[in-house]
């Protein structure tokens, strides 16, 4: 028994990333050690034609990376977790705290008519901008698509929330979602009253607020309202943890990019399943209005998104190159190999990727950094549109930090280190020295990083490393050249 002891790692930090495919739980230890693992997401359904997820499943989720924790040897009694969790989705609780109907996601986009009514009431003016599916809108349409949920309605949360309140007993609202869902007040951050009586909406369904990177509390002892069995074996098994206010996932992804709080020099490009451009600004400073805005902490996250990244890179490697899935690092060194004078652009139109007439000519290398190539030309376009979201009074951008798993290709970093010094002459051009499995879960690392929040709140900044990017040879910087030309990024006289 002791010697088994030895050998045990306690987690002293957790970070949950709750996405609409999966849940993943990445941990560390007070030395550094890192592990991480996953569950498929469970639950998916419809309520009214609209995307939505039963929740009853999440504690055997949770329960499920825990077992998977605890065969690779960690324990989590002591552990401070905090949660990310998909924006935007909307729960609903009655008097006993049961779930009043599924949770509808950020894929529910039926409230058109709901946001056309606060825009025209003025809500935006103190809410920031409305889109369908957040979940003031959101809220408002639901009631009228089941009008006795209004007498029934005791509490609204996001899933993050609810989360919490379930294994503290704590009804919290963390600022992070709360604000990104049409629910605060973007100036004082506290909870939008003037536009929900507006909207005829009771504030009082909503809890207090409290920012996002605080303790919400400790794992409760005590039977909490709504509670199942299942709920009651994980609190059980998490009886000295604490958990910490949590954040959307998109806010949670620029923590774990390695972006600090006030950092205004700095912009993260997280090539990952969905390519993100991400960039803090203090709350006050002027935007053009084209990028998305979300909180950071004290600040503004500006976010923009390419939808398909290595997603993209996925198709093309299931649909021509088969022989190689798993092996991604051996098709790298396909590119290294390759001769850059048959490179080709792909095109995506209407969400599909448009090769070619000639691409069953090339080699799989020449195909794999043609591919690799067009995404991160794309990703450059959104780049580019980032550096002019901020007008020239503001701050100046003079790093860029390339992250996620199409990084891992010497050939995508040299693309986007040709392109930034053409962008952005004189600035920085970094890529990811993190290491670990973790190094590339952006979203769970955030997770993490936001757990580590009370006791450290500059973790981000010792713990998300980046090294310069080689530059690539002259006759691949050549290619590469003309090709941002050629997409319109620079001037052919540059």
């Amino acid at each position: 028994m002791s010697s088994k002891k030895s050998r045990a790692f306690q987690a002293i930090w957790g970070g949950c990333d709750l996405s609409t495919t999966g849940l993943a739980l990445g941990v560390r230890a007070v030395d550094g050690r890192e592990a991480y693992v996953q569950t498929k997401m469970r639950g998916a359904v419809k309520w009214h034609d609209e995307p939505a997820f039963q929740l009853e499943q999440t504690p055997r989720m949770i329960a499920a990376l825990l077992d998977q924790l605890q065969q690779l040897e960690w324990t989590f009694e002591e552990c401070t977790f905090s949660f990310a969790v998909r924006q935007h989705d909307m729960v609903l609780l009655g008097e006993e705290g049961q779930l009043l109907m599924p949770a509808l996601s950020w894929q529910c986009n039926a409230a058109v008519r709901e946001v056309e009514r606060l825009r025209a009431m003025g809500a935006e003016t103190t809410v920031g901008r409305i889109e369908p599916r957040f979940i003031l809108p959101k809220l408002m349409w639901t009631l009228r698509q089941d009008r006795k949920l209004r007498s029934q309605l005791v509490n609204v949360m996001t899933t993050g929330d609810w989360i919490a309140l379930m294994l503290t007993g704590k009804s919290r609202l963390s600022t992070s979602d709360a604000l990104s869902n049409g629910l605060l007040e973007q100036r004082s951050k506290r909870l939008a009253h003037d536009a929900m009586v507006k909207a005829s909406l009771k504030p009082d369904w909503f809890p207090p607020v409290l920012q996002s990177g605080r303790l919400v509390g400790r794992v409760s002892r005590s039977a909490v309202p709504g509670e199942d069995v299942h709920w009651t074996a994980l609190r059980q098994r998490l009886a000295s943890a604490r958990i910490v206010a949590g954040l959307g996932d998109n806010h949670a992804t620029g923590v774990g990019c390695g972006l600090e709080e006030s950092d205004f020099q700095t912009i993260v490009v997280s090539a990952g399943t969905s390519g993100t451009i991400n960039r803090v600004v203090r709350p006050n400073v002027e935007l053009r209005g084209h990028a998305a805005c979300f909180e950071y902490y004290r600040n503004r996250l500006l976010l923009m998104m390419l939808a398909d990244c290595c997603k993209w890179y996925d198709r093309y490697v299931a649909r021509f190159a088969p022989e190689y899935v798993g092996r991604l690092d051996q098709l790298n060194r396909e590119i290294e190999n390759a001769d850059l004078s048959g490179l080709r652009r792909v095109l995506r139109i209407g969400g599909k990727e448009i090769y070619p007439p000639d691409w069953g000519q090339l080699t799989i290398g020449q195909q794999a950094a043609s591919t690799q190539l067009s995404i991160m030309l794309e990703l450059l376009l959104l780049l580019r549109a980032m550096l002019d979201e901020v007008p020239e009074n503001g701050p100046s951008v003079t790093r860029f930090v390339l992250t996620g798993g199409l990084s891992q290709s010497t050939f995508f970093r040299h693309v986007f280190q040709v392109g930034v010094r053409h962008l952005a002459p004189g600035a920085r051009v970094l890529v990811s020295a993190r290491r670990g499995p973790l190094r590339y879960q952006t979203a769970a690392y955030g997770a993490l990083l936001n757990a580590m929040r009370p006791s450290d709140p500059r973790a981000a900044a010792t713990l998300c490393p980046s090294r310069n990017i080689s530059a690539p040879n002259a006759s691949t910087r050549k290619y590469l050249k003309y090709w941002i030309q050629a997409f319109g990024l620079i001037d052919n006289d540059d």
